[in-house]
């Protein structure tokens, strides 16, 4: 009996979170100084939760960093992503770590759908999470980083939102400063071409086509495929301002150098960081206490989105 593409991806799924927590130890600081309030539902569904770091002291209101996980749409722990985040909390950000439910169950642009359902519950509480809803940053690796791409686009491209039938009460006036992109996937149509692993089932997962059928599409259907599944559509001048990251020993790592070049070549404010040694496999950039190359990232990922949200602040 043939096994349903259905059990194929959430079997995959469960593979891929089990690796996830072999790699979590690698992840873990202790921060000290930085409250959490986890496991906070924002709809119905099993994977609708979303997690809030932020550093006390201050009655100040602060930027909020988004983050959104990877896990190529079919799998992915929110929870694993919380020492990046508390990194940015430290930095004097309230990080948001928003989850969304798997391709196994959904289909694009639903996940799009589910961030920004968490972005309207915490948008809604601004004042009690401390956040000054004018300085955002949105971030996330592998599948995270489309997904951010996306968020990205739409703060500057709002007919995102009628395009995909997304019910956003901030659509008018959200806007994001900056966003930071680890080891992502932007085109659908070019990385149905590259080796990573179980790129079939989440090609099909996102697209509903398997890697096959998206490589035989001719030029006019590939456009036309880029222009609904892939946030590279939108990256132009408009974009908001990108610091783009790469792993050398990534098989996706064209990814990012593409996105980079096409931003920069459309006059966007871009940034590109390749990480190394260890941190330079697929999202290596998530251990940033765990090599040279992952601290010097986070401290230039830093760098850029603070100097991004003083531009915007100024008007320039």
């Amino acid at each position: 009996m043939r096994i349903s593409e259905k059990t194929r991806t959430a079997a995959a799924g469960l593979k891929l979170n089990a690796m996830e927590l072999c790699f979590y130890p690698l992840f873990y600081k202790k921060h000290a100084d930085v409250t959490a309030q986890e496991r906070i539902r924002y709809g119905n569904g099993k994977r609708k939760m979303l997690d809030v770091y932020s550093k006390g002291g201050s009655a100040e209101k602060k930027p909020m960093f988004v983050y959104i996980h990877g896990g190529g749409w079919i799998s992915g722990l929110r929870t694993a992503r919380r020492y990046y985040c508390e990194h940015w909390a430290e930095n004097g950000y309230v990080a948001v770590n928003i989850g969304y439910d798997y391709g196994s169950e959904i289909r694009h642009p639903s996940h799009l759908k589910d961030v920004f359902a968490g972005l309207t519950y915490v948008l809604d509480r601004a004042d009690r999470f401390g956040i000054d809803a004018s300085r955002v940053v949105v971030a996330g690796e592998s599948a995270g980083a489309y997904i951010a791409a996306y968020v990205a686009a739409a703060a500057s491209h709002r007919e995102i939102y009628s395009k995909y039938g997304i019910d956003f009460p901030y659509a008018d006036t959200f806007r994001v400063g900056a966003c930071v992109l680890l080891s992502g996937v932007y085109s659908m149509t070019r990385v149905a071409g590259c080796r990573f692993p179980d790129i079939d089932l989440i090609a099909h997962a996102i697209c509903g086509m398997d890697t096959e059928g998206i490589l035989a599409l001719k030029d006019a259907e590939r456009e036309e495929k880029d222009g609904f599944f892939s946030p590279e559509y939108y990256a132009d001048r408009d974009f908001p301002p990108a610091f783009v990251v790469g792993s050398a020993k990534d098989s996706l790592l064209g990814e990012s150098t593409a996105f980079y070049e096409k931003l920069r070549s459309a006059g966007a404010d871009a940034e590109f960081y390749l990480c190394k040694g260890i941190n330079g496999v697929h999202a290596g950039a998530l251990a940033c206490d765990r090599g040279k190359s992952g601290r010097d990232c986070v401290k230039a990922a830093v760098r850029f989105v603070s100097e991004a949200l003083r531009v915007g602040e100024n008007g320039r």
